[in-house]
């Protein structure tokens, strides 16, 4: 690292150059990163969820889904907004389901039918599967006047609600533009309309994180900038770390073009999660070449130095925090292995840009900086590391007290699934119907006639159909079996299925859109709206009991099952497993680390139970205080909170360990809390502040609860790191004496590096 740093001095005009091509590159390549907003596409492959999304889009053509909702429309305002549907693309074929289809049904010509040829041609056709052109008649005027489909479509004169099947995946392009393109349609004719479906909440989700990242990242960088002032001694310095990271954040979000798509949440987290975790790093350089500047005349030669010195301790610091997102890939929900690649990523860039970059902008700025040098307004610690050593059994006992409770009720926290944006309060009469519709669970079972598969299901579909419309929880059901007359449907379903009477049909004006659409390979779609909160108990309880009567009419395992409701069962079997994986395997890769720079199995356990314990009183005052915690939020946090503060706790550890071999512990214990106060605080102050700006202001849930939790868990990590620390390691340490290895250590050349570091002062070193 000398020569490096050497080098890195003596050619820093061309390592500039080559940050600034570096950043050009990658503001031109974030434009070009797929963003997706689709939270449920991160699910296992092998929760029902996952299998039934699949099982539709290779069986039906089916990747997403959206329910428009129109008021104050007339059928022909209705018929132009399905011609801008089918001109725009993105939906399957037959997937535009809307009163339309049964007027059309209503209004077929059958008057065709009174040539005889084609009368004997089209009687030939139905004989084969048993039913008569009367047959056919009354099969389309029940479907056509069904009374509980024309609610569901066309539940008021001036009221019209669509299904739209899309074969583009939900947080598609091609989704969000045909969106857009019926948002715009019926703006400029002034109807009121709302949109619902999974492709609509992926969009929500999209449009409020995009629209926002510029602005509370704003007021992120504003706020970590007074904290600077605050805490550096230069009005220059600030200005220096943020462009140093700023680069670290544009090179790493343009690096994302290198992977198939980020989630939202990570594009939206990351950058303000990076820029607050890194901030140690820049610090430290500062204080080196501060360091070193006393000891030299020389800048270049101060900075060859402070660049070695401040490579070995940062880098264990990002060690640590790296390993504590790594631990994220331990999620089965595949959204935690995309967070973690992306701000461990993040991590070793902010690294690589404090050694490369950071020192040729400090060089080029020095004169300015002494210029423009202020004084310091930062607490001394004094009197809270007295407090600390004083009262350490009682600050102990405390802890030990709540330990039990605080784990206890972390457990009992409330958790949200699929909240992922603020909702209207106050919604209008067309959004609560489009809101009713959404809410479905979508079932797929096995269609079987006698020509069809040999055996025939019907009667099962009609005695199940019978059962799950009894329910008090369920407003609708929608499907094949539910449009169709008992006594003929076992005829039409072979009939649809006949290609060569779908044909004549369709040539003769009679569009069967409204049965394909629900049928297809054998098996057929149920749309069961439910009366139900999907994350509330009585969700749960319909989706269970909804599942018996499947399994008794189809057999378990035969049929697909996907929802919002069925969406959240899935994560609520998922969350429990990911966050003991991950709170393991965090712990034990930062516990090797810590072992590596303690080294000491004493003190690196006691450093891990102190931010564990941080962690549970966080998740404890969500339980008290009511809140409920978004599932990701809630998984995330033991792995970004212990990996971003376990660097408090290792300063002050450290600090303790140099001062242990020269005094009893409560001295050591006095000192080192001194000495790193201010940094612990300044650590604590950047990430709870720009985290708390981040969750003031957006309105995504997820993002806003992930930042509030790790600001509460940085501020919670601080203070036991100042009180409960040194308090366990006094206690565990007692007043031992001065071993005889410690003397020769402190004899041999590793206490001169110890000096030449400035990790204790001259004075004290003599």
């Amino acid at each position: 690292m000398k020569r490096f740093a050497k080098f890195i001095v003596k050619y820093r005009l061309i390592f500039l150059g080559v940050m600034l091509l570096l950043t050009i590159a990658s503001l031109f390549a974030m434009s070009y990163v797929n963003v997706n907003s689709d939270i449920l596409s991160y699910l296992p492959e092998d929760v029902d969820m996952t299998k039934g999304l699949n099982f539709m889009k290779e069986n039906f053509d089916m990747q997403g889904d959206a329910i428009i909702g129109v008021q104050g429309a007339n059928y022909e305002d209705m018929q132009e907004l399905v011609s801008l549907i089918e001109k725009n693309g993105g939906t399957k074929n037959g997937g535009i389901i809307w009163y339309g289809l049964l007027k059309e049904m209503q209004d077929i010509d059958w008057s065709m039918l009174d040539n005889p040829f084609v009368s004997s041609l089209v009687n030939n056709l139905l004989t084969k599967y048993g039913l008569t052109i009367d047959d056919l008649k009354s099969m389309t005027e029940q479907l056509s006047n069904n009374p509980e489909v024309v609610s569901l479509f066309h539940p008021d004169d001036d009221t019209y609600l669509m299904m739209l099947q899309l074969n583009v995946p939900s947080s598609s392009n091609e989704a969000m533009d045909l969106l857009s393109a019926i948002e715009n349609h019926l703006s400029d004719k002034g109807l009121d309309y709302a949109m619902g479906g999974s492709t609509q909440i992926t969009r929500e989700i999209f449009d409020s994180t995009i629209g926002e990242i510029g602005k509370y990242a704003f007021v992120a960088v504003l706020v970590m900038f007074i904290i600077l002032l605050l805490t550096t001694n230069s009005l220059i310095d600030p200005i220096v770390f943020m462009l140093t990271l700023g680069v670290s954040i544009i090179v790493n979000m343009g690096t994302n073009l290198v992977l198939p798509s980020v989630s939202v949440v990570t594009y939206a987290a990351s950058s303000i999660l990076q820029l607050a975790l890194s901030m140690d790093y820049a610090i430290f350089l500062m204080h080196s070449f501060a360091d070193e500047q006393k000891k030299t005349l020389d800048n270049k030669l101060a900075m060859e130095r402070a660049i070695p010195k401040t490579f070995s301790t940062i880098s264990a610091s990002a060690l640590t925090t790296v390993g504590g997102f790594l631990a994220l890939f331990a999620m089965r929900f595949k959204i935690g292995e995309d967070l973690g690649l992306v701000l461990a990523k993040g991590v070793f860039l902010s690294l690589v840009t404090v050694i490369l970059l950071q020192p040729c902008l400090m060089l080029l700025t020095d004169k300015i900086a002494k210029k423009t040098q202020h004084r310091i307004v930062v607490p001394k610690f004094k009197n809270v590391a007295s407090y600390a050593v004083t009262h350490r059994k009682t600050i102990v006992t405390i802890a030990l007290v709540l330990l039990i409770p605080v784990i206890i009720m972390q457990n009992m926290v409330e958790l949200s699934y699929i909240k992922f944006v603020e909702e209207d309060p106050n919604p209008t009469e067309i959004e609560q119907k489009v809101d009713a519709l959404s809410n479905s669970l979508v079932v797929i079972v096995p269609a079987k006639t006698e020509t069809l598969n040999g055996e025939s299901n019907v009667k099962d579909q009609y005695e199940f159909l019978e059962k799950i419309k009894a329910r008090d929880d369920v407003n609708a059901v929608m499907g094949l079996f539910s449009m169709l007359p008992e006594d003929t449907a076992e005829g039409i379903v072979n009939l649809v299925n006949d290609e060569e009477i779908g044909a004549m049909m369709s040539s003769s004006g009679m569009d069967m859109s409204m049965i394909t659409g629900f049928l297809n390979n054998g098996y057929t779609m149920y749309s069961i709206m439910l009366d139900t909160d999907p994350e509330s108990a009585e969700g749960t309880k319909a989706l269970t009991e909804i599942r018996a009567i499947l399994n008794d009419y189809f057999g378990e395992g035969d049929y697909y099952i996907t929802g919002m409701t069925q969406a959240v069962s899935d994560l609520q079997d998922i969350t429990p497993s990911d966050f003991l994986f991950v709170s393991l395997v965090s712990v034990a890769i930062i516990f090797v680390i810590l072992l590596f720079t303690l080294r000491s199995i004493k003190m690196s356990t006691i450093v891990v139970l102190v931010i564990e314990f941080g962690i549970f009183v966080n998740l404890s005052i969500s339980y008290i205080f009511g809140q409920t915690v978004n599932f990701m939020a809630y998984i995330i946090l033991s792995s970004i909170q212990l990996g971003a503060t376990v660097d408090y706790a290792i300063l002050y550890t450290v600090k303790y360990q140099n001062y242990l071999g020269l005094r009893s512990a409560r001295e050591a214990a006095y000192t080192a809390l001194t000495e790193s106060g201010v940094s612990i605080l300044t650590s604590v102050a950047i990430l709870a502040g720009c985290c708390l700006s981040v969750s003031v202001i957006t309105t995504n849930i997820i993002v806003s609860e992930i930042t509030l939790m790790i600001a509460r868990g940085a501020i919670i990590s601080g203070i036991l790191v100042l009180v409960l620390l040194p308090a366990l390691l006094i206690i565990s340490t007692g007043n031992q004496k001065l071993e005889k290895r410690s003397i020769r250590r402190l004899q041999n050349k590793s206490m001169k590096k110890v000096y030449k570091e400035g990790d204790l002062s001259d004075e004290k070193t003599k």
